[in-house]
């Protein structure tokens, strides 16, 4: 009996039992962990699912024409070969207002001139805050007349006619609001007093001014629908300064062109106003009287 028990095993598991099933319980965390960070590829998961099962011969399962899935849990199989019925569909009719239109410049033509001219004068000041801020550029109104004016830095560049492309595209932007203001649309260049080098492309700050004053008046004619007929070009070179030439800031202010939009009836200009320019240029004209 004494030999019996020596031969009878320890009581309680072994020893290395104990050590396998901590390992076996750490390989699981880390699976477990491994899982988690884990991101499943769904299309991957169902080939290799595919696979698995016609290699296993696993019998065929029911293939649903239809199925219904609330909260993901199929609802039902859809029957077969039944004549689909149609189900009236509820919709819901919603007028919603166009607004594209809405904020769209239109000139009440019951105003007298200078009243069209104060709504010109408003838009105008509206575009320029909106496009122009810190740009130097000015509007202006005087009775029935808006005047726009703008430094010749931001339009040219220095000695040049060729429209720039950031003046392009504000001229664009007034554009509809110059052409929706009926009367003359006069454009005038101005230049300060500095004469212009010789062997430059242009004789004279006037024709420097008149120049630049046409490239702007080109410009409405080929890339807006303003009509040629109320279009002037005026070029005054520096005749008539807004202030002294006599530092860099004011012959900087001088150096413009103004856009002079007349509302109202188109205005007649009388023959002395183009002979009193000739002859501030050229002194007064000769008498070609007979004796």
């Amino acid at each position: 009996m004494a030999e019996q028990e020596k031969k009878c095993p320890p009581k309680g598991s072994p020893a290395w039992m104990a050590t396998f099933a901590d390992l076996m319980s750490l390989l699981l965390v880390l699976f477990v962990l491994l899982l988690t960070f884990s991101e499943m590829n769904v299309i991957k998961y169902k080939q290799m699912a595919g696979a698995m099962r016609n290699a296993f011969g696993i019998s065929k399962q029911d293939k649903l024409a239809g199925v219904i899935e609330i909260d993901g849990q199929m609802e039902r199989k859809a029957a077969r070969n039944i004549s689909p019925t149609k189900t009236p569909v509820p919709t819901v009719s919603m007028d919603i207002p166009d607004t594209t239109d809405q904020e769209v410049f239109e000139i009440d033509p019951q105003e007298s001139p200078e009243e069209q001219a104060a709504d010109v004068e408003n838009e105008v000041a509206k575009i320029i805050a909106e496009e122009a801020a810190e740009q130097g550029v000015e509007v202006e109104k005087d009775g029935n007349e808006v005047k726009i004016r703008f430094p010749s830095e931001i339009a040219f560049g220095s000695g040049s006619a060729n429209v720039g492309s950031a003046f392009a595209d504000l001229l664009d932007k007034l554009s509809e609001v110059i052409k929706k203001a009926n009367g003359d649309v006069l454009v005038a260049g101005h230049t300060d007093n500095i004469p212009l080098g010789a062997g430059g492309p242009y004789r004279s700050n006037w024709e420097l001014s008149a120049a630049r004053a046409t490239s702007v008046v080109h410009h409405f004619l080929n890339h807006t629908d303003i009509k040629a007929d109320r279009l002037a070009v005026q070029g005054y070179g520096d005749s008539r300064p807004l202030v002294q030439n006599d530092t860099p800031e004011n012959r900087a202010r001088n150096r413009r062109v103004e856009i002079t939009l007349v509302l109202g009836a188109k205005q007649i200009h009388s023959a002395p106003d183009v002979q009193n320019q000739l002859e501030s240029v050229f002194g007064p004209r000769p008498d070609m009287g007979l004796k």
